[in-house]
């Protein structure tokens, strides 16, 4: 066998190509959901959250009887949808937590209504932070809306927590009896995160209370795919509002899962195999493309007609008044049909009244000035709007939902396409549903019938059933740095090293597997490693690559990833040890264990990739 030399610590490694199964790891996955009474999944969402469950036994009865609350609501009366609440959280002066969403907010608003905020700790649409992070540091740092900074994982730790203590109550108010033992937690990610930002979610996850071993992370388009594969057809919407008839996900059914939320679109596409599994033929995908880029541009006009300096007095010297304005955009948004709709949004008289002060005209002065009097009309309390000036505010975020689908559409590895299935909160957008399904007319495009609930009830659904998703597709080309044999013409003469008398290359990139990669959510990479020193721990460097062949680690389409760490058994290693690592790309996480050959003995193996 060809010999490597991992460069992090210069010790052989025997390359063994070979994929494997490994049973004791499909096994535990196995037991962990089959021996838990409860299943409960949290969806941690970018500007909403909520919580679903189910019992094993309900679940063996019929799959789609899961519990949510509806006790969601707003002191003002401006609540969204009732099983979900705003993802704010609210802390003292002294960093001490407060509230949590609809609370949270209404709070935070009576407090600057009395000038008694600035001290106050108030974040919100926190999550993105996460989005797009290869490199991410644990002790990261994010402010809130005054721009006072706190650990950007005691925020996401509080949220969960909070979110874990309701759902608690909820069930122990129904005279439930259970131990926490007996849960297993589901918390829902974006399937674009990459594996820093998972491991910042499972710690986060791990410090609001939930225990490693009961805990499972959903990723967000796969968990709404097996949720609208378990639906029953009739109850399966077209993008028309209508009832479609089709039949059953039967196998070699192919779709595309669009989950359009409020910070991220994810895009998956899955075919159904002969056994009733899901196969991804087509790696997660997306972009920061959701419901809160139309929020943004809704703002930016108001920031256009009557400028920065005065939207942000506005905002804050009437946070009420505000969040009013939010809060009925959020919902005005998704019932826009077409250009020729008027749509009606709240804007309260204290807006009105705090143009005239600062500029000495009002509103509709200001709008009529700015060439667009016939586009918006102030009336009192409320604005009119053309239903195209609406439309321009989509315009970005659907194009670029549409271009991408496009994309993965085009792939040779979908080739046929049967449904678009549309999930996520910003899918039940009017406008969304009409534009993808006027630009993929000969594909049925169809969605459940609260797309908004897909993920969180098919996260309840993956974790009594993980072994849904048969494989997925890989996302990068995953290896190590290694040395090899120096070839002239070939390699870079700065990536020389002597070996007394032989020339080594340093800086290779030893591929483990391959971007687009099909892997089984038990199959596995194997590596050997001889022990050099008897009382170190073993450290492995991962790297990641967007090409298929990279050849140095040092590449620009190249990036450390982080470190496998084995730790040294006490007494240290036996003499010429030699451990078997393995490594897991197929399920929602990467797995790693470690074996020592001659014993069979498993040691401890983590993996940090929060540097």
């Amino acid at each position: 066998m060809e010999q490597w030399v991992d460069m992090e610590q210069c010790e052989e490694m025997e390359q063994c190509e070979e994929m494997g199964q490994s049973k004791e790891n499909e096994e535990s996955n196995d037991k962990l959901s089959r021996n838990k009474l409860l299943v409960a999944a949290i969806d941690f969402g970018t500007t909403y959250s909520g919580y679903a469950f189910s019992f094993r036994h309900d679940f063996e009865r019929d799959p789609l009887k899961i519990s949510t609350n509806t006790a969601w609501s707003s002191s003002q009366g401006k609540g969204m949808q009732s099983w979900k609440t705003p993802t704010t959280v609210l802390l003292t002066s002294e960093q001490k937590f407060d509230s949590f969403g609809f609370e949270a907010e209404d709070k935070y608003c009576d407090l600057a209504d009395n000038d008694e905020h600035h001290d106050w700790y108030f974040f919100k649409r926190f999550k993105m932070l996460l989005h797009n992070r290869m490199s991410l540091k644990r002790d990261v740092l994010i402010p809130d809306t005054m721009g006072k900074e706190m650990p950007a994982k005691t925020i996401f730790a509080i949220a969960i927590k909070y979110i874990r203590k309701h759902l608690l109550d909820m069930i122990q108010s129904r005279g439930i009896d259970f131990y926490e033992d007996d849960i297993l937690w589901v918390l829902t990610i974006p399937a674009i995160w990459d594996e820093p930002a998972k491991q910042f979610m499972r710690e986060a996850a791990i410090d609001a209370g939930m225990k490693s071993n009961q805990l499972k992370l959903a990723l967000e388009p796969e968990a709404a795919s097996v949720y609208c594969k378990t639906v029953p057809t009739e109850r399966l919407q077209g993008a028309d509002g209508q009832t479609v008839t089709m039949g059953p996900f039967g196998p070699h059914t192919r779709y595309l899962v669009l989950d359009i939320g409020g910070g991220t679109v994810d895009v998956t596409v899955h075919e159904v195999t002969a056994n009733g599994k899901l196969k991804e033929l087509h790696k997660a995908c997306g972009g920061a493309w959701g419901g809160t880029r139309v929020d943004a541009s809704y703002f930016e006009l108001f920031s256009t007609l009557f400028g920065h300096q005065l939207m942000e007095d506005f905002k804050r010297e009437n946070k009420y008044e505000h969040l009013d304005m939010e809060r009925d955009f959020e919902t005005k948004k998704r019932t826009v049909k077409d250009e020729s709709a008027r749509v009606n949004i709240h804007v309260s008289a204290a807006f009105v009244e705090f143009v005239r002060e600062k500029t000495g005209k009002s509103p509709q002065d200001i709008v009529t000035e700015k060439g667009m009097g016939d586009k918006l009309t102030f009336r009192r309390d409320r604005i009119m709007f053309q239903g195209s000036v609406i439309k321009e505010m989509f315009d970005p975020s659907i194009q670029s939902i549409i271009d991408h689908v496009k994309d993965v559409i085009q792939s040779p590895k979908v080739q046929r396409l049967d449904k678009i299935l549309m999930v996520g909160g910003f899918s039940e957008c009017v406008l969304v549903i009409k534009a993808v399904k006027a630009e993929f007319p000969d594909i049925h495009v169809v969605a459940p019938d609260e797309p908004g609930l897909a993920v969180l009830k098919g996260a309840v659904i993956f974790g009594h059933s993980p072994e849904e998703i048969s494989s997925r597709v890989v996302r990068y080309t995953y290896g190590v740095a290694v040395q090899g044999k120096f070839t002239e013409g070939v390699h870079k003469e700065e990536k020389r090293v002597k070996d007394g008398n032989e020339s080594l290359c340093k800086d290779l990139f030893g591929k483990f597997i391959g971007i687009d990669a099909d892997a089984g959510s038990e199959d596995v990479i194997k590596r050997k490693y001889d022990i050099s020193n008897r009382y170190a721990s073993l450290s492995i460097a991962v790297y990641v690559s967007t090409k298929e062949y990279p050849v140095y680690v040092t590449d620009p389409d190249c990036s450390k990833l982080g470190e496998i760490l084995i730790k040294v058994p006490i007494g240290g290693w036996r003499t010429n040890s030699e451990i078997e690592v393995q490594f897991g790309f197929g399920g929602t996480e990467f797995t790693v264990t470690a074996t020592e050959v001659k014993t069979q003995i498993q040691h401890e193996a983590k993996f940090d990739f929060l540097s």
